[in-house]
């Protein structure tokens, strides 16, 4: 069994030791909230603030000394199985696999996340030119707008790292979902894969949008004022004037309203 496998197979034990008193998936949910605001609480000191924090001591309460102790054990799993696929040179979608690997799939409503080397092939399919414009632009920009655990996201940024580049430095991803647990997973990834990303809890079909979740990257890196300089080049080249009038969301690409959002 090699390094990464056994990285899996630490994390799945450390779910499985909560016991009958757990429901895994239960188990599962709170980890990712905790880790989530754990992760972003260090640097994003903005209105909510207070509210992750309380939500994370609300969450802490339920569990026994003994068991909340579990916790930091599995985000040390966590980041030691990240780590070691960044060593190796490749990424993968560790929280994915490992909820597939835990049977937490909602056969009800679907939800199943794609194989990371699918994503790989997809990723490949779709970013042809990616050469391309990595030559010829600050950085590249991807959307997904129904975004999972962030395979396809992960994918990219490995793409970039394969020709040669940092994607700290040369990606702004974005991406959304309506299931806040695969919103907190994504970014997650996406903090430790260390790729400058807007994580959106919000539905593309409706443009309705409810939080953001930014990596660090994401703010310290300048990617939102990027992005938002971005969609205002691209629409000058397609010869669109200026608005009189701020525009309705309604006439915005899902782009831009994830950008001003």
């Amino acid at each position: 069994m090699n390094t990464m496998e056994n990285n899996y197979q630490e994390l799945a034990k450390h779910f499985r030791a909560f016991g009958s008193a757990f429901r895994t998936t239960d188990v599962f949910r709170d980890f990712i909230e905790l880790t989530a605001i754990t992760l972003i609480n260090q640097y994003a000191f903005d209105e909510q603030w207070n509210e992750r924090e309380n939500r994370y001591h609300e969450i802490r309460q339920k569990y026994a000394e003994d068991d909340f102790r579990r916790f930091p054990k599995i985000l040390a799993a966590l980041i030691a199985a990240v780590s070691e696929s960044k060593r190796q040179g490749t990424f993968d979608d560790v929280l994915g696999r490992l909820y597939m690997n835990l049977n937490l799939g909602n056969p009800d409503s679907g939800q199943y996340f794609t194989p990371y080397s699918i994503s790989k092939l997809m990723s490949g399919l779709v970013a042809q030119d990616l050469p391309e414009k990595l030559d010829t632009q600050k950085f590249v920009s991807v959307l997904e707008p129904a975004c999972g655990s962030g395979a396809n996201l992960i994918a990219f940024a490995e793409q970039v790292q394969e020709l040669g580049h940092i994607p700290a430095q040369r990606v702004a991803a974005m991406g959304v979902d309506i299931d806040v647990l695969c919103v907190w997973m994504c970014y997650i990834q996406c903090q430790l894969y260390r790729i400058p990303a807007k994580i959106v809890h919000g539905d593309s079909l409706t443009c309705e949008f409810w939080s953001a979740w930014c990596t660090s990257d994401w703010v310290y890196g300048g990617f939102a004022q990027a992005m938002a300089e971005k969609v205002a080049q691209e629409k000058a080249a397609d010869g669109a004037e200026p608005p009189s009038t701020p525009a309705s969301p309604a006439s915005l690409a899902l782009e831009e309203q994830l950008v001003l959002f």
